[in-house]
């Protein structure tokens, strides 16, 4: 399924999401506010074709308690934004941002006024977990500034709420052999390989008996989520990967509540 799409159908989910309220709650302040920047090229609408556009959905907590959050959040988004806008906008509002990058193909098209197509990044984050001690979010972002396809990518976070400290693998799970032991059974299933099955054949970059484990790292209310993004341990053609574990079955090896 096309990246572009799924991205755009969870922004999609997430807005109506903020809208699906009962009538009695209306007038109610959410716990999250999903706040919506678009900016395009002459107004076109992202989904007519070469339309060049920004599309950021970030989640913001409405308590003035958890600022500190929001500017965590904040921050990784532009640190992840940093790859597809110029350094010496990245620190400004993230409108600000998105309006530089049409200037920057305006620019381009002044230069280059037979170009047909059109760039676009879209940067899509919502919060997965969230307890006392720490919360979890998820960063989707894809971009076309050319070339033979879309660059995307998906990276997940989870943060010690005092500290604000980023969490690691080796945070979240005690005992990283018999998890990566789990964590590969799930992937062969997923990948509808038997145990006998080589990585290599299969066109994994991954060497057998010495299966990987990242620090791209999630949590939800059930289960621990892995994510490979494309090209890490496969060719683009094989897409990105993201595995569930739940909490359950990890059982007391899990270090986080």
């Amino acid at each position: 399924m096309n990246t572009r799409f799924i991205i755009c159908t969870i922004l999609l989910g997430l807005i109506l999401s903020c809208d699906q309220r009962k009538p009695s709650q209306q007038a109610a302040i959410p716990d999250i506010i999903m706040n919506n920047v678009l900016v395009s090229y002459n107004d076109c609408l992202p989904d007519s074709i070469n339309c060049t556009y920004v599309h950021i959905l970030y989640p913001e907590f409405s308590d003035s308690t958890k600022a500190g959050i929001n500017e965590i959040i904040s921050n990784k988004i532009k640190t992840i934004a940093s790859d597809y806008f110029r350094e010496d906008v990245i620190h400004d509002t993230f409108e600000y941002i998105a309006q530089s990058f049409i200037e920057d193909y305006k620019t381009f098209k002044t230069d280059f006024p037979d170009y047909q197509f059109g760039w676009y990044v879209v940067l899509a984050s919502e919060i997965t977990f969230e307890s006392d001690q720490l919360f979890s979010f998820r960063i989707d972002s894809e971009s076309f500034t050319g070339g033979a396809h879309p660059n995307s990518s998906t990276e997940f976070f989870v943060i010690e709420k005092r500290s604000g400290k980023e969490l690691s693998t080796t945070d979240i799970i005690s005992d990283t052999s018999r998890f990566k032991e789990m964590f590969e059974e799930e992937f062969r299933k997923e990948k509808g390989m038997n145990q006998e099955q080589s990585f290599a054949d299969r066109g994994f970059y991954i060497n057998d008996g010495d299966f990987l484990l990242n620090d791209n790292i999630g949590l939800t209310d059930t289960s621990v989520l892995v994510h490979f993004n494309p090209y890490e341990i496969a060719p683009y053609s094989e897409g990105a990967t993201t595995l569930e574990i739940s909490k359950k079955s990890i059982g007391n090896i899990l270090k986080v509540e």
